[in-house]
């Protein structure tokens, strides 16, 4: 019987999260596993249970969730992870708390499909090429230093990911308290009704995936 890592936890919050957990301990920390017999397929099934599950956790207290597919043999094996990382994981907790992360995806109004264009066939189309690019680069990342530049604190907890796809200039996470969660929306909502590059979509809240390692 292996174990699917769900999340680690203080030893403290442990008990809270019944018994349809294993609590594998090294001190301190805890990690939160699920029994299950090999490697769970990636399915949508799989990871809605796996969020569900990790969302849990953290409402009930501080946690780092696992992302989906961490599986170990058994508890020792778990253990001697946990262990060899434990300072790491401590300090991580300490940081996170029970902070929740919100995602931001900024959407361009004005999409430009990469995958439609023709490929170069001499060096100006190249180069030009390779400018448009970057052109759209710097404009996405200004349109994110222009959303956190009004989230005060929260821009020092911030994960940005850049142009990850056609149409999508930036999916920006950040971390805040629980209690922040609607000044955040209202923020985003105003940022996006007076920007006339980007529109903007929230997701949220959720566990910390992005600010854990």
């Amino acid at each position: 019987m292996t174990l699917l890592v769900r999340a680690i936890v203080r030893s403290a919050d442990a008990e809270r999260h019944g018994g349809d957990l294993v609590a594998v301990r090294d001190g301190d920390i805890v990690a939160l596993a699920s029994p299950t017999t090999g490697v769970p397929a990636p399915d949508e099934p799989s990871l809605r249970a796996h969020h569900a599950i990790a969302s849990r956790i953290h409402d009930s207290g501080p946690s780092l969730p696992s992302r989906f597919g961490q599986v170990f043999a058994d508890e020792h094996a778990l253990a001697q992870v946990i262990g060899s990382r434990r300072d790491e994981l401590a300090a991580e907790l300490e940081t996170v708390g029970d902070r929740v992360e919100m995602s931001i995806t900024l959407s361009w109004r004005t999409p430009v499909a990469h995958a439609d264009e023709p490929e170069p066939t001499t060096g100006r189309e190249f180069l030009e090429s390779r400018a448009a690019r970057e052109r759209e680069r710097r404009d996405a990342k200004d349109a994110v230093d222009r959303l956190l530049g009004g989230l005060r604190s929260e821009h020092q907890s911030a994960r940005t990911q850049i142009c990850p796809r056609d149409g999508v200039a930036a999916i920006v996470a950040v971390l805040i308290e629980r209690n922040a969660v609607r000044d955040l929306r209202e923020h985003v909502s105003a940022f996006a009704r007076n920007d006339d590059r980007v529109s903007a979509t929230v997701h949220g809240p959720l566990p910390p995936y992005s600010f854990v390692s």
